[in-house]
């Protein structure tokens, strides 16, 4: 089979549009911040293009060696990584930051693509051990966050996978059952704390749900149309607390209202969708896996990034992609679409899966 030589341009201008508006969004809240930011979109476009060049059996040689690097760092960054608000989740050097967790949820898609290829019990134990090693070392960061998407995405594709389902549903009960001895015994006290000013946030107005009531305040005031690009007052007024990083979408709701929020969750479906109505027809389970996992992490990314901004959901620090300001996550983030690019390349024409 031959390898489609073009870029899936759908995908290519849904990402540059979620690009540009993220700039100019991100220009309102934050000027200096944009010149970073379009550098680390270079960046991210660079990787995705690179990425789709790489030749399909070097990138499974690359599997092994980049998870066992992804836990040495994750590892590594708890030793000498910076302490930020309390945790310690990136390396600082000159002037960048870098974070490991990131690219650990990358690691993991492929590791798991690898694994989830047979089908059977020993595969099930053996994703749950690969999963464990960085969950446990990112909730020592503290990161729930991470923790909790590394755990979405380990669960999506194991429904992928074609695991008999008499085996995954003791997991899901156990899981289940788990949730208060997480919940009392290994929380901090500020994770049950945003927990607790989701389920009441009137109660926390002061404390740990003031970003939350201030991000729902801005998008709620936006209206149909907004209330304008660059004059909108919680915006210009600084109101919303790292509106430039986890609350950069009460930023688009604010000042380009409800058309402008649905353009951007638009850009999003479209991506979900083209990757998803071709999955059948990707060249073997590897990359339909990597596929799933990927659009796994992008839904987890949008869904909570915008849940938070809106109140239906607790406060993480997971950003939104190609909108949150951040080096990290939207150079791993670039790296998935080049994934999503080589698997639509591997499409078999034949409509045949190769299982």
């Amino acid at each position: 089979m031959k390898e489609n030589k073009k870029f899936d341009f759908i995908i290519l201008i849904s990402v540059i549009f979620l690009i540009v508006f993220g700039l100019l969004n991100l220009y309102s809240v934050s000027k200096y911040l944009v010149v970073k930011q379009f550098f680390w979109d270079l960046l991210a476009i660079g990787a995705a293009i690179f990425v789709y060049f790489l030749k399909e059996n070097l990138i499974k040689k690359l599997v092994i060696p980049l998870y066992i690097i992804s836990v040495v760092l994750l590892a590594a960054v708890l030793i000498f990584g910076t302490r930020v608000y309390g945790s310690i989740r990136w390396f600082r050097f000159f002037g960048l930051s870098f974070q490991p967790s990131e690219l650990s949820k990358l690691a993991l898609i492929l590791m798991l693509s690898i694994i989830f290829v047979k089908k059977d019990l020993r595969s099930l134990f053996f994703s749950i051990l690969v999963l464990s090693v960085p969950v446990f070392l990112i909730l020592r960061e503290p990161d729930l966050g991470m923790s909790v998407l590394h755990i979405f995405v380990w669960f999506t594709m194991l429904l992928f996978s074609g695991v008999s389902f008499k085996y995954i549903l003791p997991i899901v009960g156990s899981g289940i059952g788990a949730i208060p001895i997480i919940y009392f015994f290994f929380l901090k006290d500020y994770q049950r704390a945003r927990i607790l000013s989701f389920l009441n946030p009137e109660k926390y107005a002061q404390g740990a749900a003031y970003n939350v009531i201030m991000s729902k305040n801005a998008v709620g005031s936006g209206g149909l149309l907004g209330r304008g690009y660059l004059i909108s007052p919680a915006v210009n007024g600084n109101y919303v607390p790292k509106m430039e990083t986890d609350f950069i979408f009460s930023a688009i709701g604010e000042q380009f209202g409800f058309l402008g929020s649905i353009l951007v969750l638009a850009a999003y479906l479209v991506i979900i969708i083209r990757v998803f109505s071709k999955m059948k027809d990707f060249k073997d389970n590897f990359w339909r896996l990597v596929s799933v996992g990927i659009l796994s992490a992008f839904v987890f990314h949008v869904f909570e990034n915008i849940g938070m901004n809106i109140g239906i959901m607790p406060v993480t620090g997971i950003p939104l992609p190609f909108l949150s300001y951040g080096g990290t996550s939207t150079f791993i983030f670039g790296i998935m679409i080049g994934f999503l690019f080589k698997s639509l390349a591997l499409v078999d024409k034949s409509r045949k899966v190769i299982l």
